[in-house]
């Protein structure tokens, strides 16, 4: 099956932990990103989540984990499964466009959230992954 023929829908956005503990005292600041990814065979479901960290002296003063739900269309997952009967792999080219909506998303998040604010100024900038950094995602079917 190719790329293009995997039918997904974003169903939800989650917030999973949005904080601001302490406001930095200079610009000299790092930036921690975390991808975790959450899977459910039964339910053709899997689950992104970015952690994004904003550190100062390596002490975290911005903090956002978000994440982004997909639903896999299920005639899509019967034809990956081979009819429900093995574990499903999604390309890597897929999983690495669901990590970017999902990064993207936890942008959006941060600019709200931070909006009016003096953290307004910290903004989490462009991310592109390699195609050599994602692998396929394997769905076992024992789940």
């Amino acid at each position: 099956m190719k790329k293009k023929d995997i039918k997904y829908a974003l169903t939800g956005v989650s917030i999973e932990q949005f904080a601001t503990p302490f406001e930095p005292s200079s610009d000299d600041v790092n930036l921690q990103l975390d991808i975790q990814i959450k899977t459910n065979y039964v339910k053709h479901a899997l689950a992104i989540g970015a952690n994004i960290q904003f550190l100062e002296e390596d002490r975290a003063f911005l903090i956002a984990e978000v994440f982004c739900h997909y639903l896999i269309e299920p005639e899509t997952w019967k034809e990956l499964s081979e009819d429900d009967s093995k574990d499903v792999v999604l390309p890597k080219d897929l999983v690495r466009n669901l990590v970017a909506l999902t990064v993207s998303s936890t942008r959006g998040v941060i600019c709200a959230k931070t909006e009016k604010t003096p953290f307004a100024k910290y903004y989490l900038p462009l991310v592109f992954l390699n195609p050599e950094q994602v692998n396929d995602l394997t769905i076992p079917k024992s789940e």
